[in-house]
Formats: C-alpha cells, structure tokens, sequence
C-alpha cells in the first residue's frame, strides 16, 4: 500500500500536468457571408410587397459582416467557441413620386400604388443598419499536428432581435500556425455565416 500511494501520487500528476497543458484560451476574429439569421428575421418577399405600396423599390448593397469570438480548448481535441455576429446591411431605397394631383394620406394596401408616377426619375436615400447574434459551438479536432488542425463544430445561435434558437453546423474547418497569431477557415451554416467563414485568431 506504501508502493501504491507514492505510484498513483505521481500519475495524478502527470495527468494533471497533461491536462492544463492542453488548456489554451484565443481570441478569434472572421469574416464571412452574413448568416441565414438576416434572411429569416427579415423576410424581404413581404418588405418588398409592402414598399410598393409605398411607391418604393430597393437595392441591396454590400453586407459586410465581423465576428468576434472567445475559444477555451479543455483537452487536446475538445473546444468551446462563443462568438458575437454584427453585420451591417446597405440598402438604397428608391422613392417614385405622386402623380399630379395625388395625394398621400398616409394609408397604405395593395391598391395605392397606383398613386405613384412609377416612369419617373425616383429619388434615392442609403439605409444603413446594424444587426447582431450570439451563437456557441462545440469543436472537435479530428485531426491534430503541429502547425494545423481540422475540426468539426456543432452548436447553436440567436439573433438578438429574433430570440429563437438556430443551428451553428461546421462539418470542416482548419486551423493553422504554430506562433501566438493563427488563421482559422471553415465551411458553416451558422447564425454567423453561410458557406465559408474566415480570419485570424490570437492565443492568449
């Protein structure tokens, strides 16, 4: 039993010395196609319909988006990613004028467009917003070398302004480099982003 102690003692060591050695926290900043959160809070076949009765049409612009997110590795192959989405969305809105003596009077439906001189120059304003998210996913590193790593991730995400929750699904993503910066790239249907996400990351 005096053997025994003194053996297990070291091995609770080596175990414990292993395990906060693959604790790694990061910084990650990406980029991407804005997520399906935008389409799904917004449906724009409606919003459409509605500014024509308005005497309104629209252009979208570009809808750049940033995320930034805070990753904890707890084992060698084992993360937690929770991210931040902010995108913004440019949109030019296109306003027909009245016909001549047409009034507005502030009602609006499905016959009122025909108020509106639609052969007309319309005058245009840019519309700007900002939309956000938060979304968290587990990471799976299947694959595990020295200057890169590939994983899979599964979780889930919300739209502040639309409190339902959406899957965070990447089956593939790469992290490479060995130094303190690292540049991470994944294919994700996310809250995020659709398709392919991508940028850099800090350890800390």
């Amino acid at each position: 039993m005096k053997r025994i102690l003194p053996i297990l003692a070291l091995m609770i060591l080596f175990v414990g010395n292993t395990f906060a050695q693959n604790k790694q926290r990061s910084l990650e900043i990406t980029t991407g196609h804005p997520g399906f959160l935008h389409a799904a809070e917004f449906p724009w076949t409606q919003a459409e319909i509605e500014m024509n009765w308005k005497g309104q049409t629209y252009t979208e612009g570009p809808q750049p988006g940033i995320n930034i997110g805070y990753t904890y590795q707890w084992t060698k192959r084992w993360e937690i990613n929770t991210m931040l989405n902010l995108h913004l969305t440019f949109m030019d809105i296109h306003q027909q004028p009245l016909r001549p003596g047409v009034e507005d009077n502030g009602k609006y439906g499905p016959d009122t467009q025909g108020r509106y001189d639609w052969q007309a120059d319309p005058t245009t304003t840019t519309q700007v917003k900002l939309y956000g998210g938060l979304s968290a996913a587990f990471r799976y590193k299947w694959i595990v070398r020295d200057s890169f790593s590939l994983y899979s991730a599964l979780g889930a995400g919300f739209s502040i302004g639309l409190p339902i929750p959406f899957p965070y699904i990447a089956p593939i993503g790469i992290k490479f480099g060995k130094g303190k910066v690292f540049g991470l790239a994944e294919v994700t249907l996310s809250p995020a982003n659709t398709f392919v996400m991508a940028g850099i990351g800090i350890r800390l």
